[in-house]
C-alpha cells in the first residue's frame, strides 16, 4: 500500500505543471520569454507586447506603449512596435505588417533621394550627372550649372563619373579641334564629346543639341524603340536583363512575366500565375494577390475551418486542434476521449508530456506553458553559449550580423565587416558612399571620413581606369558598384557576385553581369518580389506518416487529407510516384511494402516477404528501392501493378553495408545516398546501380538517420539523433554544415524544398520547418498526438517527366540508372547477366567462389567471368554473417548447404544454413574460451571437421554433432596455420610452423597415419588447396608472392610468380584464382593460355578465398555409406578407412567404442589424454585442462533435420561384426544417418526435461543434469522441498513487480512475433530497434492491434 501511495505521489508531482490556477490561488507564473496580462489570466510573449496587435483579452499588452520610437529605431507602419534600425531591410520581417522590409530592393547606404514611388534610392553622386536614373526623372530636375574643377596639370576637364563608373563628356580647354576618345563623337560645336550610345537617345547631351539631330523617327524591322526618346535597339536586347534604353523601358514588365500570367501587380512590374492568388502568401508588394478572395469549397470528406482550411473529417472533435483557429474542436457534442496521458485542465485539448513547457502554447487556456521551471541549457558541440548563460545558438549564428542571443552577445567582439569595394570604410565600421567622403562634413561616427589629406586632389598621373576620389589618406582610385580594384590599384574589374560566400545571392540560378548580377528561376518557378528567391507554381504538399496514418498537408492552404493504409504498426518511411499517383510505405516489423492511391480510392501491395527500413521511388527509371537493414543491402524492384514475389527483386548493393538506415535517390544524376549507423557512422553515395561507391561524410557525425537531397543547391542533408542536429554537405562531401538548435533535439526524417528544410520529431510529435542555410525563421507545421516519421514534399515539378535512359535499352528484367544518368541492366535472384549485358539467363556453370571478409561472405559464380578489369564486384551475392565481425576461415558443404566458419571475435566454430540469399545461424560447433582456432577444414563426406588451435596445437577432428573429438597428430607441431582435406583420396595436408622456427608443408592420411613433410622451403605459406584428383597440393607464399605446388609424395615442385601482396588462393577444377592486397583487394586468375588476368578489384578487406563446384565435392570413399559402420569417427585413407573413437573412449572392436576407464568415476579426460577433471568442471566457463579442452563446448541447434538410427553397439563379448552386417544403399550420405540421429537440442528437451544435456554413457544416451536439478530425466528440482513457503511468503510482495514484468514481456513478444528467419544470434539493425513507448489514457484500454508508439533509441 505504501508503495502505491508513493507511486501516486510521484505521478501527482510529475503532472504538477498542469494544475489549474483558480482565483485565489498563487499569482500566475509565466515561462521564460513571456509576461502576464494585467488580468493575470494569460501570458503573452514579450515580442508581442506593443506590436500593434491585441494579444491579451484585456488589451493590456498594447497599453503604456511609446508613441514614438527612440533614436536609432524604426516604428512599424501598423501598430506601435519599435525595432532597431539595423533590423530594417535585413531580409527578415520583424513587423507583423512587414513594413520594415518594404521599399528595400534598391536601397543602399548613403541613400539621398527616393524616387519611383519610393521604390528606388540614389546616392548624392547620381544627382544632376546628366544620366536619368529615376524613371520619373526627378534625379535630373532643378539642376544648377556647375563649374567643373580643373585638375592641376591636366589638359581636360572631366564630367562627373556616371553610375557605371565611366567618365564622360571630356571637353577641351585649348582652342584646337577636340579629340574624342574611342566610343565617343564630338558635338557640332566641337566643344565636347558624347558617347555614341547617347546619340539619338531622346536626351540632349550636347549643349548645341546636335546629338539629337537627324535621328530617324521610327525604328526598323526587328528593332525596339525606347519609350522616352528616339533610340532604337535590337529586339533581342529587350528583356535581356541589361537596360539599353536610358529610361529602362526595354526591361519593364519583363522580370516576373511568364506563361500563364493571371494577375499583374506592383505598378505592372510583376505578373503572377493563378496558383499564387489567394494562397495565403503575399507575393505582390501591394498585397493585391490576396485581396477579394472568395471562400474555397472543401470536399465532402472534409471539414471546413472558420479560418478557411479544409481538414479531414476524421480529425473533427478528436481532442487536438487541426484548424488554425481551433474551430474543429468547438461545438463538439460529446466529450473527447484522449489517447494521451494529459489534457488541458480548462480547454480540454489532449496533450502529450513533451508539449508541456515546450515554448509553444497548445492549450487554449495556456496552462501547458504556466509555472514552467527555468532550466539552464547545456550547449552542444556545434553551439555557442550566449553571455547570459541562458541560451545556446548554432555556431553559424555568431557574428552573422543579426542578434540571436537575447543579450546580443553573439554580435559583440566580432571582426570588422569589410565594406563593398565602391564604399569607404569608416574607422567606426560604417560604410559610406564615396561622395560623402572629404565633403567637409563628418559622416563617420569617428570622423574618419575627413582629414588633412582630403585637400590633395587627384592628379593625371593617377591613371585611374574609372574614377578618382579624395580620401583622408590621399587620392584613391575608385570603382562603381559591382566592380573592385585590381592589385595594381588603378584598374577596376567586375565582381562575380555569383561566386560569393554562403548564403548564395540567388536561390536558384545566378547570372553574373557587368557590374551586377541577375537571379533567374528554373522552369515552373516564379521570381519573388525580392528578385532573389523563387516560388513554385501550384501548391506543394507535405507527405508524412503519423503513427499508422498517411497524411497529405497543404503547405499553403493548410488542408489535411488522410490516405488509407493497412498499417497496424508505425509507418516509418514513405515516398510517392507522381505519374501513377501512388504513395509507397513500409511499417515497423512488417515484411510487406504497400501503396495507397493519392485519391484515397485504392491501396495494394508492392512486394511481400522482404525486410525494409526505408523506401525510395526512382520515378525516372520506374523502380522502387529499399534498404534491408538486417541483411545489410539495398534492393530494387520494377514498379508495376501486380504484386511481386520476394525472389524477383534485384540486389543493388550488399557489400560492407554496416546497418544502413535511410535512403535517398537523385535520379536526375543516377545517384543514391544513404546513412549508416554501424561501427563507423557515415553518409555514403553510389550510382543507383551500385557503382562508384564512396563515403561522402564520415566526420562531424553522431548517429545519422534520415537522408534527403536538395536538387536546387546540389547538397545532401541528414538528421543526427545523437548530435541533436541537422547536417548538410555538397554531393561530394565538401562544405559540411551542422545546424544544432534547441528545436532539433530529436530529428527523425527530413526533406528539403525551395529555401526551407522540413523535419519530423517523433519524440516531441511535431513537424517543423526552417531556413535551410541558416536554420532561422523556424515554424511549426504540424503538431499531433501521433508520432510523425517519414516525410516528403509532393509536387509534380519535383518529378519532372524527362526521357529515361532505360527507354533506350531493352533489359530482359530490370533496368536501373547509373551515374550520368545512363542505363544498366540487372537480374533478379538466381539469374546471371549474359555477355550482351542485356539478357538474364539461368545458371549453367554452378562453380563459384566464396570471398571471406570480416563480417560477410560473398558468393561469385564463375559464369560471370566474361568481363575483366572491373572496378568493383562482378555479379554476386553478399551474405551477411550475423553477429560475426572477425571471420577467419571457412568451408562449405554443397550437399547440405552448410557454411562452417571460424570467428576470432567469439573464438568459435559456427554453422550457417544457406537459405536463398541469406544465411541462417545453426549454432556453434566449437566454443573455445581463451583459445583461438588457427586452421579448419571440412570432410564433406562425413561432415567431420579437422582443426587446430593456439592452445591445442595438434591435428584434431570433431564430429558434426560436436559430441566427439579425437586427436590425430600431435608432437613436433608448433602451430597449424592451414589445413586441406581430399576425402576421395583419404589425404590431409597442413602447414606446420614448427617450434624450431622452420615452416613445413606436411601431408598424411586422414586418420593421421603416414605423416610426412612434402616441402620445407616455403617462407610464409598459407591457403592450402588440393587439385581435383588429390595428387597435388597448392599454397600461397605471402612472403615471396609465389604460388607453389607439389605432388603429395614430395616430387614435382612447381611455382608461379604472381606478385606482391599475395594473400590467398583457390582452385576450381584446376583453374587457379588468387587475391593480392595493396590499396585495394584484387582477384586474379590464369586462363586457358596460362596468362594472368585481373578479374576485379574492390575496396574490401579480404581474409579468405575458397572455390566450389560439383566436381570438387564428388566421389566417395569407404566412409560414404553408413559412416563406414563406425560408431564414432570414420576416417578415410588411400587404402580404405579407419574407425576411431573419441579421446575419452576406447575401442572395443574395429567399429565400436566404450568410455575410457582411465579417470575415476564422475571425471572426464582432457584432450591431452593424460589429465582428468570432475565432470562438472567441463563447460563451466573456466579453463581447467592444460590444453583448454574442457571448454570445447557444444551449443548446436538442429544442424540438418530429424533423427535417424546410428549403428548399434555390439557387446564386448560378441564377435567383431563384419562390414556387411548393416546393409545400406551405396551413395547414401552418412549425414542422413549419423547427423540426423544426434539432434542434441531435441534430445535435451524431450529426454532431459530441458534441464540438462544428453550424453553417451556406455553406448546409451543418458542425462547430465544442470545444477539444481536431478533424477533420470532431470525432472526433480533439489530446492522443491523448501520452495513452497518461500514462494508463498514472497507472492504478495512481488505481485506488482510480476504484473509489470508480464506487461513488458507482452510488449516485447509483440515486437518479436513478426520476425522470421533470424535466430537469437541475429541483431535486428532495422528501425525496429526504436523503443516501444505506447501511451494509454487513464481508465482506457487500447484496442487490440493498436499501433505501438515508437521513440528514438537515442533518448
Amino acid at each position: 500500500m505504501a508503495l502505491c501511495l508513493l507511486l501516486c505521489a510521484m505521478i501527482l508531482e510529475w503532472s504538477g505543471p498542469l494544475q489549474v490556477v483558480s482565483a485565489g490561488n498563487t499569482p500566475l507564473k509565466c515561462g521564460l520569454g513571456f509576461k502576464p496580462c494585467s488580468d493575470g489570466l494569460e501570458c503573452v510573449r514579450y515580442s508581442h507586447v506593443c506590436d500593434g496587435e491585441l494579444d491579451c483579452k484585456d488589451g493590456s499588452d498594447e497599453e503604456d506603449c511609446a508613441e514614438q520610437c527612440s533614436e536609432g529605431q524604426f516604428q512599424c507602419a501598423h501598430g506601435k512596435k519599435c525595432i532597431d534600425q539595423e533590423q530594417v531591410c535585413d531580409g527578415v520581417p520583424q513587423c507583423q505588417d512587414r513594413s520594415d522590409e518594404l521599399d528595400c530592393r534598391k536601397q543602399m547606404e548613403g541613400c539621398d533621394h527616393l524616387c519611383d514611388d519610393k521604390s528606388r534610392c540614389l546616392p548624392e553622386s547620381f544627382f544632376c550627372d546628366g544620366e536619368r536614373d529615376c524613371l520619373d526623372g526627378t534625379d535630373e530636375v532643378d539642376c544648377e550649372d556647375e563649374t567643373t574643377d580643373e585638375i592641376p596639370g591636366s589638359s581636360a576637364s572631366l564630367k562627373p563619373a556616371n553610375k557605371d563608373g565611366y567618365t564622360s563628356s571630356p571637353s577641351t580647354l585649348s582652342s584646337g579641334p577636340i579629340k574624342c576618345p574611342l566610343g565617343s563623337k564630338s558635338c557640332k560645336d566641337e566643344a565636347e564629346c558624347v558617347l555614341y550610345s547617347h546619340v539619338c537617345d531622346g536626351e540632349t547631351d550636347c549643349r548645341d543639341g546636335s546629338d539629337e539631330e537627324d535621328c530617324s523617327s521610327e525604328c526598323g524591322a526587328g528593332q525596339f524603340q525606347c519609350a522616352h526618346g528616339k533610340k532604337c535597339i535590337d529586339q533581342v536586347q529587350v528583356c535581356d536583363g541589361v537596360p539599353q534604353c536610358q529610361d529602362r523601358s526595354d526591361e519593364l514588365d519583363c522580370a516576373k512575366q511568364m506563361e500563364g500570367c493571371a494577375h499583374q501587380c506592383d505598378n505592372m512590374s510583376r505578373c503572377l500565375p493563378e496558383s499564387f492568388l489567394c494562397d495565403g502568401e503575399r507575393d505582390c508588394l501591394d498585397g493585391s494577390d490576396e485581396g477579394n478572395c472568395a471562400d474555397v469549397a472543401c470536399k465532402s470528406s472534409e471539414f471546413k475551418c472558420a479560418s478557411g482550411q479544409c481538414v479531414s473529417a476524421n480529425m473533427l472533435c478528436d481532442g487536438h486542434p487541426d484548424c488554425w483557429d481551433r474551430s474543429d474542436e468547438e461545438s463538439c457534442t460529446e466529450p473527447t476521449v484522449c489517447t494521451t496521458k494529459h489534457r488541458c485542465p480548462q480547454s480540454k485539448e489532449c496533450l502529450v508530456q513533451e508539449w508541456i513547457c515546450d515554448g509553444d502554447q497548445d492549450c487554449k487556456d495556456g496552462t501547458d506553458e504556466k509555472d514552467c521551471p527555468v532550466v539552464l541549457p547545456t550547449c552542444g558541440e556545434f553551439q555557442w553559449f550566449c553571455a547570459s548563460k541562458t541560451q545556446c545558438i548554432p555556431t553559424a549564428w555568431k557574428c552573422d550580423g543579426m542578434k540571436d542571443c537575447g543579450d546580443g552577445s553573439d554580435e559583440t567582439g566580432c571582426t570588422v565587416r569589410t565594406c563593398p569595394p565602391h564604399q569607404f570604410q569608416c574607422g567606426s565600421q560604417e560604410c559610406l558612399d564615396m561622395a560623402l567622403v572629404c565633403n567637409d562634413m563628418t559622416n563617420c561616427a569617428d570622423g574618419s571620413d575627413e582629414g588633412v589629406n582630403c585637400q590633395t586632389k587627384c592628379s593625371e598621373e593617377a591613371r585611374c581606369s574609372r574614377s578618382c576620389y579624395s580620401t583622408p589618406h590621399g587620392p584613391k582610385c575608385g570603382c562603381a558598384p559591382g566592380f573592385m580594384l585590381k592589385e595594381d590599384g588603378v584598374t577596376c574589374d567586375d565582381i562575380n557576385e555569383c561566386e560569393g560566400p554562403s548564403p548564395a545571392v540567388c536561390s536558384h540560378v545566378c547570372v553574373n553581369t557587368l557590374g551586377s548580377y541577375q537571379c533567374q528561376c528554373k522552369a515552373g518557378y516564379v521570381m519573388e518580389a525580392d528578385e532573389r528567391h523563387c516560388k513554385i507554381t501550384g501548391e506543394p504538399s507535405l507527405l508524412l506518416s503519423v503513427q499508422t496514418d498517411i497524411v497529405l498537408f497543404g503547405l499553403r492552404s493548410g488542408s489535411t487529407d488522410v490516405l488509407p493504409s493497412l498499417g497496424k504498426k508505425a509507418i516509418l518511411s514513405v515516398d510517392y510516384d507522381w505519374r501513377e499517383q501512388k504513395v509507397f510505405w513500409v511499417s515497423l516489423d512488417s515484411e510487406i511494402i504497400r501503396w495507397s492511391s493519392m485519391d484515397q480510392k485504392s491501396k495494394g501491395t508492392v512486394i511481400t516477404g522482404v525486410r525494409s527500413d526505408s523506401v525510395a521511388v526512382d520515378w525516372l527509371g520506374r523502380n522502387l528501392y529499399w534498404i534491408d537493414g538486417v541483411n545489410g543491402r539495398i534492393v530494387a524492384v520494377r514498379l508495376g501493378k501486380a504484386t511481386t514475389k520476394a525472389l524477383d527483386h534485384s540486389v543493388i548493393l550488399d557489400e560492407d553495408l554496416d546497418q544502413p538506415r535511410s535512403l535517398a535517390l537523385l535520379p536526375q544524376k543516377g545517384l543514391m545516398f544513404w546513412s549508416e549507423i554501424g561501427n563507423v557512422a557515415k553518409i555514403e553515395r553510389a550510382g543507383m546501380d551500385g557503382s562508384e561507391r564512396r563515403a561522402v561524410v564520415n566526420t562531424s557525425l553522431g548517429w545519422p538517420g534520415g537522408v534527403a537531397v536538395d536538387t536546387m543547391s546540389d547538397r545532401v542533408y541528414w538528421t543526427d539523433e545523437r548530435l541533436k542536429a541537422i547536417g548538410s554537405a555538397t554531393l561530394d562531401g565538401d562544405d559540411i554544415r551542422i545546424l544544432q538548435m534547441k528545436e532539433t533535439t530529436n530529428p527523425f526524417s527530413l526533406t528539403v524544398f525551395e529555401d526551407l528544410v522540413y523535419w519530423s520529431d517523433a519524440k516531441r510529435r511535431i513537424v517543423q520547418a526552417a531556413q535551410k542555410v541558416t536554420g532561422k525563421n523556424r515554424q511549426v507545421l504540424l503538431k499531433r498526438p501521433g508520432q510523425p516519421f517519414g516525410i516528403k514534399i509532393v509536387h509534380p515539378l519535383l518529378q519532372t517527366s524527362t526521357v529515361s535512359p532505360c527507354q533506350k535499352v531493352r533489359c530482359s528484367h530490370l533496368c536501373v540508372l547509373a551515374p550520368g544518368p545512363k542505363a544498366v541492366c540487372k537480374c533478379s535472384s538466381g539469374l546471371l547477366l549474359a555477355e550482351d549485358s542485356l539478357t538474364c539467363s539461368s545458371l549453367v556453370n554452378s562453380a563459384f567462389l566464396l570471398v571471406l571478409s570480416p563480417s560477410t561472405v560473398t558468393q561469385i559464380y564463375l559464369q560471370t567471368q566474361h568481363t575483366v578489369g572491373l572496378k568493383g564486384w562482378p555479379e554476386h551475392t553478399a551474405l551477411q554473417l550475423p553477429n560475426v565481425n572477425e571471420a577467419a576461415t571457412l568451408d562449405y558443404s554443397l550437399r547440405d548447404h552448410i557454411l562452417f566458419l571460424t570467428d576470432g571475435g567469439t573464438t568459435s566454430l559456427s554453422l550457417f544454413k544457406l537459405k536463398e540469399t541469406y544465411l541462417m545461424p545453426r549454432g556453434q560447433l566449437l566454443k573455445l574460451p581463451g583459445d583461438m582456432i588457427t586452421a579448419m577444414a571440412l570432410d564433406w563426406i562425413t561432415l567431420n571437421v579437422y582443426w587446430s588451435s593456439t592452445k591445442q596445437s595438434r591435428l584434431q577432428v570433431t564430429s558434426i554433432t560436436g559430441l566427439h573429438t579425437a586427436v590425430l597428430i600431435k608432437g613436433d607441431i608448433g602451430s597449424l596455420e592451414s589445413i586441406a582435406v581430399h576425402p576421395p583420396s583419404g589425404r590431409v595436408c597442413f602447414i606446420n610452423l614448427q617450434e624450431t622456427g622452420t615452416t613445413a608443408v606436411e601431408c598424411a592420411h586422414m586418420d593421421g597415419a603416414n605423416r610426412g613433410v612434402v616441402w620445407r622451403d616455403a617462407v610464409q605459406p598459407t591457403s592450402l588447396a588440393f587439385s581435383r584428383t588429390g595428387n597435388e597440393i597448392y599454397w600461397a607464399d605471402t612472403s615471396s608472392g609465389v604460388v607453389g605446388s607439389i605432388q603429395v609424395d614430395g616430387t614435382g615442385y612447381k611455382d608461379i610468380k604472381v606478385g606482391e601482396g599475395l594473400a590467398a588462393l583457390a582452385l576450381s577444377d584446376d583453374m587457379l584464382f588468387w587475391v593480392t592486397i595493396s590499396d585495394k583487394a584484387k582477384l586474379w586468375y590464369r586462363d586457358e593460355q596460362q596468362q594472368q588476368k585481373l578479374w576485379f578489384e574492390v575496396n574490401t578487406e579480404v581474409v579468405g578465398l575458397k572455390a566450389y563446384s560439383k566436381p570438387s565435392q564428388s566421389g566417395s570413399n569407404k566412409c560414404s555409406v553408413n559412416n563406414g559402420n563406425c560408431q564414432h569417427f570414420c576416417l578415410a585413407s588411400p587404402e580404405g578407412r579407419t574407425c576411431k573413437c573419441a579421446h575419452d573412449h576406447t575401442a572395443v572392436n574395429n567399429t565400436h567404442c566404450d568410455p575410457e576407464q582411465q579417470c575415476q568415476a564422475g571425471s572426464r579426460l582432457c584432450l591431452d589424454g593424460q589429465t582428468c577433471h570432475p565432470r562438472e568442471k567441463f563447460c563451466d566457463g573456466h579453463v581447467d585442462c592444460p590444453d583448454n579442452s574442457d571448454e570445447n563446448c557444444v551449443h548446436l541447434r538442429g544442424v540438418v533435420g530429424a533423427k535417424a538410427t546410428a549403428p548399434k553397439k555390439t557387446p564386448s563379448s560378441s564377435p567383431t561384426p563384419s562390414l556387411s552386417e548393416t546393409p545400406a544403399q551405396v551413395g547414401t550420405s552418412v549425414n542422413t544417418n549419423l547427423v540426423r540421429s544426434l539432434d542434441v537440442q531435441q534430445c535435451s528437451q524431450s529426454r532431459c526435461s530441458g534441464n540438462g544435456d544428453c550424453v553417451n554413457t556406455n553406448g546409451a544416451m543418458s542425462c547430465a543434469c544442470s545444477p539444481g536439478f536431478g533424477g533420470d530425466s532431470c525432472q526433480d528440482h533439489v530446492l522443491k522441498t523448501v520452495q513452497g513457503p518461500i514462494i508463498y511468503g514472497a507472492a504478495g510482495l512481488c505481485a506488482g513487480v510480476v504484473l509489470i514484468a508480464i506487461l513488458a514481456a507482452v510488449v516485447k513478444k509483440r515486437k518479436n512475433a513478426s520476425r522470421r528467419r533470424t535466430s537469437e544470434a541475429v541483431d535486428d539493425t532495422r528501425m525496429a530497434i526504436l523503443e516501444n513507448k505506447a501511451e494509454t489514457a487513464p481508465n482506457t484500454q487500447p484496442a487490440p492491434g493498436d499501433a505501438e508508439e515508437v521513440a528514438s533509441s537515442m533518448d
